[in-house]
């Protein structure tokens, strides 16, 4: 049963990026993070037509995942900072080849399940006013990933993510994340895209691309 400290919550209000774009995805830490079955009360959901939701009700990125982007950047390294990728949960170690879509985890006294590999657009970019930093997250498929809550509850920071279960250990969630965003054919691997959608996690980015895939 591996165990992962959480070093960081974050939760955010709507404001205006250098573009003038309105967005939520620089979020402020707190101590105690909320909830719910289908939201985070406490983070706010800019545009709801393609976030939120309630399989991505929290995302997840890691200081493994920043220090990629820190040796990538170097000269803006400064920027890559706990909260700055729009993640509510921040953790030293994992990411997205350690994880497989339906992984079970205890966080605090809430229970959560992974979902999706996030579906990263340009508004990552905007936040660290870089055009190259997109580019290196797909290319590198460090996006992070979301999970849907299955019992309510809180978290604090130094509370544990707890790995209690593995119900799909064949569907990697970086292969997902390869079959849409790899260099090679996309949406090309019908069956495991078919397991992938019968498990009935995939979310309202991931869902109709897959289904119109099989």
């Amino acid at each position: 049963m591996k165990k992962y400290k959480v070093l960081g919550l974050f939760t955010g209000k709507a404001q205006t990026l250098p573009n003038g774009q309105i967005s939520a995805i620089k979020k402020q830490p707190i101590v105690e993070l909320e909830i719910s079955l289908t939201s985070l009360p406490q983070d706010e959901v800019v545009d709801q037509k393609y976030h939120g939701g309630d399989m991505r009700v929290i995302h997840h990125y890691s200081e493994k995942n920043y220090e990629h982007l820190k040796q990538k950047f170097s000269d803006i390294k400064e920027r890559f900072i706990p909260g700055s990728f729009g993640e509510n949960l921040y953790t030293e170690e994992l990411n997205e080849s350690e994880l497989c879509i339906g992984d079970i985890f205890s966080l605090g006294t809430a229970k959560i399940q992974v979902t999706v590999p996030r579906r990263p657009c340009a508004t990552i970019n905007q936040s660290y006013e870089d055009k190259r930093v997109l580019k290196e997250v797909i290319d590198s498929g460090h996006a992070g990933w979301f999970y849907r809550v299955l019992s309510p509850g809180s978290v604090k920071v130094g509370d544990e993510l707890i790995h209690l279960e593995r119900p799909h250990p064949d569907l990697k969630l970086d292969l997902l994340f390869e079959q849409g965003y790899g260099k090679g054919a996309k949406f090309s691997n019908k069956d495991f895209l078919r397991r992938c959608f019968e498990t009935g996690l995939l979310d309202k980015g991931w869902k109709p691309k897959v289904e119109n895939s099989i």
